[in-house]
């Protein structure tokens, strides 16, 4: 079991404590590990997020429009993780999620992640989902026949990930679907991940607005953007600290 915390330093993503793990030459190569050791989706692990946030404040009447800019620290934390079967399920508090259409005084809300087959889903937990996902005889496939994943392994470059699973047609355009749109390389310190570091981004975009989610294997999600064309809100953050076990 490896226990880290991860912080992100002027050379990259740098190990500032390790209490127990392997050497970063014993490491499998990325696309050998299965989905929840890529993205570290275990119970207890978190991640904290620094950006800038900017916001439209709603207007009466004839008063022009005012607005708000100001730097956030955001987590996200697994907080329960259920066993389906092929589906995995996790409870989330806090995620990128949040940011699109920031507002001041907005608490972290309620996720559920899922790992199902060679996918990633996410979506909002409301009550009635709850109520599934604790019910262990409830396979939750039905719950995720009509979602986009965010993800599908392994990674295909500026293919929508629908378009990847097998009942959906063909598309001719990259809108309206998540897609890995490329992967840099981020050289640093060794430690976790080992350096240096790939960083994998998808991106949605639709014609209103634009998002952009990075992620790191063996670390997790380490960026997100968000941009509106028209009423501004925009959402800038990036991973200074992982705490993973």
């Amino acid at each position: 079991m490896t226990n880290a915390i991860i912080r992100l330093g002027l050379a990259g993503l740098v190990l500032t404590s390790l209490s127990v793990g392997t050497s970063a030459g014993s490491q499998r190569p990325a696309a050998s590990e299965p989905i929840e050791m890529q993205l570290r989706l275990k119970t207890g692990n978190y991640w904290i997020y620094r950006g800038i946030v900017e916001w439209t404040y709603v207007s009466h009447g004839e008063q022009p429009a005012r607005f708000g800019k100001k730097e956030i620290t955001w987590k996200s934390e697994i907080v329960e993780e259920i066993d389906h079967g092929l589906l995995k399920a996790y409870i989330v508090s806090g995620s990128f999620e949040d940011l699109p259409w920031y507002e001041p005084g907005k608490k972290p809300g309620k996720y559920l992640w899922i790992v199902y087959k060679n996918r990633f889903y996410t979506r909002t937990l409301d009550p009635e989902t709850l109520t599934r996902v604790r019910d262990k005889a409830d396979a939750l496939v039905t719950l995720i026949e009509s979602d986009q994943p965010v993800l599908q392994f392994p990674l295909q470059l500026n293919r929508c990930t629908n378009e990847l699973k097998p009942d959906q047609p063909a598309r001719d355009d990259l809108n309206y679907c998540w897609y890995v749109a490329g992967k840099t390389t981020r050289g640093g310190s060794s430690g976790v991940p080992p350096s240096p570091a790939e960083i994998w981004t998808a991106n949605y975009r639709t014609m209103p607005d634009f998002q952009a989610l990075s992620f790191a294997p063996g670390t997790g999600f380490v960026a997100y953007d968000f941009s509106h064309h028209g009423t501004l809100s925009e959402a800038h953050v990036k991973l200074v600290e992982a705490h993973l076990r």
